[in-house]
């Protein structure tokens, strides 16, 4: 499961005037504080946890109450739910259900408590996530904006030490869903984020590949939303 902090108010501006050491400096340290808190959270959810979530049925009707979190391929064929104020458990699967969620509970390195929640959308994908499992899945949602971004996991069988492989989705400015196939990243991400010309310019860069997908449409999405001037770069961070 990745992990990553909460979205603030919190962002850093570049601009070709103003692009001195000092200034790109303080960019890579921003980038470096995101890598290293990644890995200093621990996030507390695991198989087998019941954590509270919800459940929204085709008809738009939602449901809260608590899930059980599965592995990272689990969670995309099946959802194990109990309603509130219930005891039995109930398996839903992309077919019965169009979207749920739940929350985790992350904790630092000094104890200090982040609550985040973790949303799955039903969509039609190539390939199953594990063997025998169908093609209609529930995807975890990275990213909801004007760009949304979606992370789809596969498990590979016969590489122990790699045993899931990623994939992100995106579903662009016109609600076009696609896959984002590695080597269509530079030409599909220049494509879409065309406007933000900060960037643009820097796809295909360091901390501007492909595993920073979802990062860069936060940060195209704050741009749209804020509409500074499209040659200033702003990171924006996660929000829950």
């Amino acid at each position: 499961m990745q992990v990553r902090p909460d979205r603030s108010a919190f962002f850093i501006t570049f601009s070709p005037i103003n692009q001195i050491l000092t200034m790109k400096f303080t960019y890579q340290s921003l980038l470096f504080l995101l890598f290293t808190l990644n890995f200093s959270l621990n996030v507390s959810a695991k198989k087998g946890d019941k954590v509270p979530g919800y459940i929204i049925f085709e008809d738009g009707k939602k449901i809260e109450g608590t899930v059980v979190i599965g592995s990272i391929t689990d969670n995309e064929v099946k959802v194990v739910f109990i309603k509130k104020g219930k005891s039995k458990k109930t398996v839903y699967r992309p077919t019965d259900l169009i979207s749920y969620g739940y929350q985790e509970v992350e904790y630092d390195e000094l104890g200090l408590e982040t609550k985040r929640w973790v949303h799955y959308d039903r969509f039609k994908v190539d390939y199953p996530p594990k063997i025998f499992a169908s093609t209609t899945v529930f995807m975890e949602r990275e990213v909801q904006g004007i760009v949304s971004i979606y992370c789809y996991y596969i498990e590979v069988r016969n590489d122990p030490k790699k045993p899931y492989r990623y994939f992100y989705y995106i579903k662009d400015q016109n609600d076009n869903f696609e896959k984002v196939e590695r080597k269509d990243f530079p030409t599909v991400s220049k494509s879409i984020f065309k406007d933000y010309t900060a960037l643009n310019d820097r796809i295909g860069t360091k901390s501007f590949e492909y595993r920073n997908l979802d990062r860069m449409a936060r940060d195209y999405n704050y741009w749209v939303a804020n509409k500074h001037d499209s040659s200033e770069y702003r990171v924006a961070m996660l929000e829950e």
